[in-house]
């Protein structure tokens, strides 16, 4: 689950409407989630016991041939200064790794496409990395 982190500025939590989603609120992942990625609205959320605690937020995800994964995945490991080597020495700053290929929530270009990961603005992005441990789970949806 969250832990509250310093880093984390304190927000009330709001209600996450699964299914669907229509407003600026709604949330189409599980109340399970502790982060929610929609890739088809470029769009990611904190979540706490169902209960968005950030977001929405900005998203870019993976290029054609390169896409980002959907399903249920669970935060393996984090790296602050993680630095891809299969992508040529790319700076993943502020890393939070979801699954078994190396892809990650991290800091990123929002005006381009990733190789498969999902890219946060920087500030976001140390949001997430503060509030997100491993064994958290990811959401990802299309």
């Amino acid at each position: 689950m969250l832990a509250a982190a310093a880093a984390v500025p304190a927000v009330v939590a709001q209600p996450a409407v699964a299914g669907p989603a229509t407003g600026a609120r709604s949330v189409p992942c599980d109340a399970t989630a502790d982060v929610c990625v929609d890739l088809s609205r470029h769009r990611a959320w904190l979540l706490e016991n169902g209960r968005v605690v950030e977001g929405p937020v900005r998203i870019t995800s993976g290029a054609r041939g390169s896409e980002t994964p959907t399903g249920t995945f669970t935060v393996q490991r984090k790296d602050r200064d993680h630095v891809s080597q299969e992508a040529g020495n790319a700076p993943m700053p502020w890393s939070v790794f979801f699954d078994d290929d190396g892809r990650a929530l991290h800091g990123g270009s929002l005006s381009r496409q990733s190789a498969g990961c999902v890219h946060l603005d920087d500030e976001d992005a140390r949001t997430f990395f503060a509030a997100l441990h491993p064994g958290d789970e990811v959401q990802i949806v299309d």
